[in-house]
Formats: structure tokens, sequence, C-alpha cells
């Protein structure tokens, strides 16, 4: 049988209007020539959570306080309670 999720579990991120599962978030950033996060092109090397912790620490963003900044401007957490059946990623389509 396996585990229950708790409600606290988090399932993906916000981002720009779109949510999306943790496996394409960091494709989804913008990190081209002249864009938000330029010359962060390669943070496929490390965890999701790693790659967003490194930029926010380099942007000056308190992700311990998501009141602190928009989803327009870096990726929210989205916790399992804070989703419904229909919510999926707007990259792969897969549940969230």
């Amino acid at each position: 049988m396996p585990a229950l999720a708790a409600s606290y579990d988090f399932v993906g991120y916000t981002f720009r209007a779109e949510q999306y599962c943790p496996e394409d978030l960091l494709d989804a950033l913008p990190t081209g020539p002249g864009e938000a996060f330029d010359g962060w092109d390669d943070l496929s090397g490390q965890p999701v959570e790693d790659s967003l912790r490194e930029l926010a620490f380099a942007f000056s963003i308190d992700r311990e306080d998501e009141a602190s900044f928009d989803s327009d401007d870096f990726p929210k957490v989205i916790f399992r309670d804070q989703t419904t059946e229909d919510d999926v990623c707007g990259a792969c389509g897969k549940d969230l």
C-alpha cells in the first residue's frame, strides 16, 4: 500500500500564472539573454530546490516569505492541499 501524502507536501510551483511540476519548472524560467535570470541557463545539474535556492540568493529573494515577492517574478510552492483533481502541469499535463 503506498504511503499517503500529507497536505503540506509540495507538489509543484506556480510561476507567471501557470502551474508546473518540479520536473518542468526549470525549463520555464526566463534564463535567456536579457531575461530576468539571464546567465542562469544551466540549472539542470542539480535538484530543483537547490537551483531555486541559488537563484533566490543571487537575486535577494526571500523564499521563506512568499508574501514578499510575486509569482510573476519568482516561482512559489504549491502544496497538496492547495490543489484540486483538475490541476495539471502547464508544460507536460501531468497531474499535480
